[in-house]
């Protein structure tokens, strides 16, 4: 059992780094850059989130119309189980939507036909990212999948190995878990938490799902700043990407590492 636990916490530190780190800050914003070898190899371990072209096209038309028409993602218009899940759908079924949240592994094969073909309206916001020979053959449905098949093999083989169907359950609810805790940036962390002073968006720094997140749902912070690579700048936010990204800079690995400087004055007022 003490190889299906390291495994497990390997799996949720790499999965949600990858998404938060690689896809988030490196691939949308540009907030720090990395060595082709490095970068790829992050995107490669965050792929089940979806293709890079697709969820950074996505991505910035989210932050171009935050929470207004235009927002592929927001509570606000479509309510939550839209946000949290729906728009990869098309649907506001909340029985769909509950299904898909736990369906673990089956979604990532879903996933794997479903994602490069829908929700590509706002690739032409991603067009750097589609320049990339990697990112833009990676994004294509053929390789997609493959990498996708292969994903749920290698994972639930090893669990497997390691603790027979228990390994398969334990990897089952800890990939459903990483998803949605990802998802809810999109959905909880536009409803619940605190916001800055004269935000125009209902983006909100969500102390709980940051910690889970790994620092990604410092999400006034982000909106605030989106080209930071830093999101946990006010007293007390402990962000874990940002310290890695830090490391890397240190390292001389990480290069063109983008912080902004929020006025001292700058403090969240009270959730509602």
């Amino acid at each position: 059992m003490a190889g299906l636990f390291i495994m497990g916490l390997t799996y949720y530190l790499l999965a949600s780094l990858a998404i938060d780190l690689g896809y988030h800050r490196m691939l949308s914003h540009g907030a720090f850059k990395l060595p082709k070898w490095l970068s790829y190899s992050i995107i490669t371990l965050g792929l089940p989130a979806g293709t890079p072209v697709q969820w950074a096209g996505n991505h910035r038309s989210h932050h171009a119309h935050t929470d207004k028409p235009g927002d592929p993602h927001s509570p606000v218009i479509s309510g939550f189980w839209y946000a949290h899940v729906g728009w990869y759908l098309g649907t506001i079924n909340p029985l769909i939507c509950l299904l898909y949240c736990l369906a673990g592994p089956l979604r990532t094969i879903f996933d794997s036909f479903w994602r490069p073909r829908t929700n590509q309206q706002y690739n032409a916001l991603a067009k750097d990212i589609a320049k990339d020979p990697y990112y833009s053959w990676i994004s294509k449905p053929t390789p997609y999948m493959v990498a996708m098949w292969l994903h749920v093999e290698i994972t639930f083989g090893i669990a497997y190995l390691l603790a027979g169907l228990s390994g398969i359950l334990t990897m089952w609810l800890l990939i459903a878990f990483v998803y949605n805790t990802c998802d809810a940036v999109d959905s909880i962390a536009h409803m619940y938490g605190d916001k800055l002073p004269y935000q125009k968006s209902e983006a909100r720094n969500n102390p709980i799902l940051s910690w889970i997140t790994l620092g990604s749902a410092w999400h006034a912070n982000h909106h605030a700043f989106p080209k930071s690579a830093k999101h946990g700048f006010l007293k007390g936010q402990i962000d874990l990407a940002w310290m890695i990204i830090r490391l890397l800079e240190k390292a001389n690995i990480s290069r063109d590492v983008s912080v902004c400087h929020p006025e001292t004055s700058l403090k969240p007022i009270g959730a509602t």
